[in-house]
């Protein structure tokens, strides 16, 4: 029986041994590919989030140097003063409504709602929100959020005090 056995074993692999040995290879060649195609697909949602945070920062840097005089004039006597950019509509609504902007209005020149929803239109977001706020209980202060959203319920939002 000995016998029999050492020349079975010196005659190479059978081909249940060939199967398993592919399988097995195949399933790591599978696992090795997933990998990639899931950490390519992170990458590219992490340079998308990127853009829109770098477009947030660079809103909210434009707004900050404007000013407390600036910010607190576009309020008037309102304690809160809310835009909202609907990019793919081309709509823009203050405190809720509607309206058409004139290029040249003081708010446009304050916040510059022209260049960041055509900013925010070329990086594919659905909205973009500025608001603007007094802080309650504290003279000369104003809170600024700045958010902008795109896709399924993904957003980035930003808030910053001004003060004079």
């Amino acid at each position: 029986m000995l016998g029999y056995q050492r020349n079975h074993h010196s005659r190479g692999f059978t081909i249940i041994e060939i199967i398993l040995a592919l399988l097995i290879i195949s399933l790591v060649v599978i696992g090795v590919l997933m990998f990639f195609a899931i950490s390519r697909k992170a990458a590219e949602e992490s340079a998308l989030k990127t853009s829109f945070s770098n477009s947030v920062v660079s809103e909210i840097e434009f707004i900050k140097a404007k000013g407390y005089k600036s910010l607190n004039s576009l309020l008037g006597s309102k304690n809160s003063l809310l835009v909202e950019l609907f990019i793919e509509d081309g709509k823009i609504k203050i405190d809720g409504e509607e309206v058409n902007l004139d290029p040249n209005s003081s708010i446009n020149a304050i916040m510059n709602l022209t260049g960041w929803s055509s900013s925010l239109s070329n990086l594919g977001a659905d909205k973009g929100e500025i608001e603007i706020t007094t802080v309650s209980g504290i003279s000369n202060l104003l809170k600024v959020r700045v958010r902008v959203e795109w896709g399924s319920g993904k957003n980035y939002e930003i808030i910053t005090y001004i003060s004079l």
